[in-house]
């Protein structure tokens, strides 16, 4: 019913039976709804997998829908909600796997255990007559040769001997046919266990039957199980390690830029020292060119007064020997100074 209910919804829509009225509040189901089976959507859903096995889980609860399926795959949102329905898938994989696991684990030590073989199945009376039979004969030959060999009859005793292992090997016929038949019925009915679905199997049994199982519902269903989980897991390990190796990628990127700050702080470090001994040596060159300078202009002042000072003495010097030296001049010619005064008062006399 099922079933049918959803083809008839494939071809005409969910809202095939409503009303005008209905239909003005109906929702159009979506592919990302909690209604429809997000395993369905990415994979396959585990309900699909055993309808009508001894490990049938019912009907899913949920939508399967090819046309919503087709939406998810073509929708934009594919890649971000793939994640999401494949954990959901694997949670509910993981579970069944673990059920079936502690299933075979059981299995396996039922099998484990030491059957006690059957005793043996009664012997015919026909056969245990001439079993019985045997055995007289056996017993009465063994003292005729033990009674042969006390009288030293060797070869008699020997030709004895012969009939009796003849007639050991008669009973040994006898007693074998009944517990053959036994061994070969407890080897016949020995089973074996499917550690895929943990069935029970038939050892050695017809190779038809053995494909019949492998290409079961169940058997296959249980393969597609446990191939999704490992590679489910597969996946997530090689994800990890891709993050891992992120992540030692980042760190030793931001090692290298801390210790390429470091350097550069280190380096601006060692720079602002060497400009501070730069400036330290050009204030110290500084302080030596003015103390020098100082006493240059002082010692340049000094010789400036001493040599203006020295200077004027040489000047007073020159002029009061200039002066002496026309005073003896016009006191050895008076009469130049005569004559150059004469044209001035020509009536004075000297």
């Amino acid at each position: 019913m099922d079933a049918q209910r959803a083809l008839l919804d494939e071809l005409m829509g969910a809202a095939r039976n409503l009303t005008e009225e209905e239909k003005k509040g109906f929702r159009e189901i979506c592919w990302d709804d909690r209604e429809v089976c997000g395993s369905y959507m990415v994979r396959f859903c585990p309900h699909d997998l055993f309808f009508n096995t001894k490990s049938d889980l019912g009907p899913c609860p949920k939508i399967h829908d090819p046309k919503l399926k087709e939406s998810f795959e073509k929708s934009p949102r594919h890649d971000m909600y793939v994640p999401r329905f494949e954990a959901e898938l694997a949670q509910f994989c993981e579970k069944l796997v673990l059920d079936l696991d502690r299933k075979v684990r059981r299995g396996r030590e039922r099998l484990a255990q030491e059957v006690e073989a059957p005793p043996p199945p009664p012997i015919p009376p026909e056969k245990s007559e001439q079993l019985a039979l045997v055995e007289d004969k056996i017993k009465k030959l063994l003292e005729q040769v033990e009674s042969l060999g006390e009288a030293g009859k060797v070869d008699e005793a020997e030709a004895l001997m012969r009939k009796v292992d003849m007639l050991n090997a008669e009973k040994t016929l006898l007693t074998q046919s009944s517990n053959d038949k036994a061994l070969t019925l407890t080897q016949e009915k020995k089973m074996a266990l499917c550690e895929i679905c943990g069935s029970f199997l038939v050892a050695n049994d017809a190779a038809e039957r053995t494909q019949s199982h492998i290409t079961g519902k169940q058997h296959m269903g249980y393969g597609m199980i446990r191939d999704f989980i490992s590679e489910y897991k597969a996946a997530k390990e090689k994800a990890r390690e891709e993050r891992s190796v992120k992540d030692k990628e980042a760190q030793e990127q931001k090692r290298q830029k801390e210790k390429e700050g470091e350097n550069r702080k280190r380096e601006n470090d060692v720079r602002e020292r060497e400009r501070y001994r730069d400036r330290e040596k050009e204030r110290e060159r500084s302080r030596e060119w003015s103390s020098r300078g100082s006493r240059d202009s002082g010692r340049a002042t000094s010789d400036l007064k001493h040599s203006h000072y020295r200077g004027s003495r040489d000047w007073g010097r020159d002029r009061d020997r200039d002066r002496n030296g026309s005073r003896r001049s016009r006191s050895r010619s008076p009469s130049r100074h005569s004559r150059r005064r004469s044209p001035r008062s020509p009536g004075r006399q000297y």
